[in-house]
Order: C-alpha cells, then structure tokens, then sequence
C-alpha cells in the first residue's frame, strides 16, 4: 500500500503539470480540441523500477479556457474564466473515497507568487506551430529547502496561436505564461522530464467534459493529506 501510494504521488505531480497548459488559427484564439504529449525521463536519483511506472504520455482537453487531464485515479480541471482549480481523486479501490479539492484565485495567485518569468524571442516550430521560449523560475514554499527548490529549472515553449494566460490558470508549473505550452523540460536534482506535443486534434470536446462529478466528497488539501496519511498507516 505504501509503495503504491508513494507512485501515486509521483504520477500526480507529473501529470498535474499539464492540466491547464492546437491547428492553426487566428492569434489568442481559444482553442477546442486535444493534445497528446509524450513524456521522457532520466537522471540518477529515481530507481529504474521506480521511473517504469512513471506515465510514457499525456492527453489534455481543451475548452477556450478549461483543461481537462486525466491520469490513474485523477482528474484535474482548471476554469480560466471562473480562476478556480478542481482535483478530482478516485481512490475508492484502495478502500478510501472519490475525493475533490477545490482552489479558488486567491490560493492559486498566493502559491504562485514570486515566480519568475525570462521570455525569449528565441523559439522553435512544433507541430506547425511557432513558438517561444520561456525561462520559470518558481517560487521557494515555505515546506522546501531554499537549494532544492532553487536548482529546478523549467524550460518552455509556448504558443500565442491557441489562447492566452488564462488557459494556464491553475498550472503548477506555467501559471502566468503567456501562451500555451507545447514542450517543456523540467530538471531536478532527482530527475528531468521532457514533455512535447506529439499529435493535436481539434474538436471532439464538450462543455460537460470539464464539469465536476456530483459524487465526490469535498475536502481540503490538508484533510486529504491526513487520509492519505491514514492509508499508509493501515497499510503497514
């Protein structure tokens, strides 16, 4: 149970990375559809058996300024328009429930602050599109060491032709970036992912895609700690 949780985790973080952040169209215009990304891993501080488990892809859908990204057990939804972020979290198959958080702007902006952005005219051209290069510098959490959290480093390239800031409201990572991301490398001390759209397909979505299951339990991100705390317990 441990182990599995532990996986769990690692997955979530990786694939919230995407929920929030596309065929040519006219310049900040929002774009309906989905991407694919695929997904790459190395470095030295993850077990081999560890990084097997780790998603090879990830698919986004995308309404103007919702997201929609599923992985295992969790959905995440964001609503550029509303500011509000969604996890939806089913773990009703380890003996627990299907669970939602709820963050709303003013949280969202407070864990952003202090991010850093170094924008580029330096770009490249994906899947048609061209692009440019962003430099995020994220901000130091007050539970992070000050040089770990100092030696991420996170590169991207996005584009301005599918929407604005508002399609990345909510991202961990691209909160505030100008344009949507098609490729990005994360590197830490542990280990450095690579993600770049691989296929986008336009339409196919609906605006009921993005609503928020009826069935969960609401709770805060601390009370779903605790229960996740309370699951590794019992399964020792």
């Amino acid at each position: 149970m441990k182990n599995a949780l532990k996986t769990l985790v690692i997955v979530l973080a990786i694939t919230i990375a995407f929920s929030g952040s596309v065929l040519a169209q006219k310049k900040g215009k929002p774009f309906k559809g989905t991407v694919t990304y695929a997904l790459t891993y190395s470095g030295d501080g993850i077990e081999p058996a560890e990084l097997a488990k780790y998603p090879k892809e990830s698919t986004i859908k995308v309404y103007e300024n919702r997201t929609l990204t599923e992985q295992g057990p969790a959905s995440f939804i964001t609503n550029g328009d509303l500011k509000l972020v969604y996890t939806v979290i089913d773990l009703s198959s380890m003996g627990a429930k299907k669970y939602l958080i709820t963050q709303k702007a003013e949280e969202v902006e407070k864990d952003n602050k202090g991010t850093q952005y170094k924008y580029s005219e330096e770009g490249k051209e994906i899947l048609g599109f061209k692009t440019k290069k962003v430099e995020i510098t994220p901000p130091v959490k007050e539970d992070e060491e000050e040089d770990a959290a100092g030696s991420m480093k996170i590169t991207a390239y996005y584009t301005e032709d599918m929407g604005g800031e508002e399609v990345n409201f909510g991202n961990q990572m691209f909160h505030g970036v100008k344009g949507f991301v098609l490729e990005y490398e994360l590197v830490t001390p542990k280990v450095t992912i690579k993600a770049t759209a691989k296929t986008i397909e336009k339409g196919k979505v609906k605006e009921t895609d993005f609503m928020v299951p009826s069935d969960c339990s609401e709770v805060t991100k601390e009370q779903f700690e605790e229960e996740i705390k309370a699951l590794q317990g019992g399964g020792e």
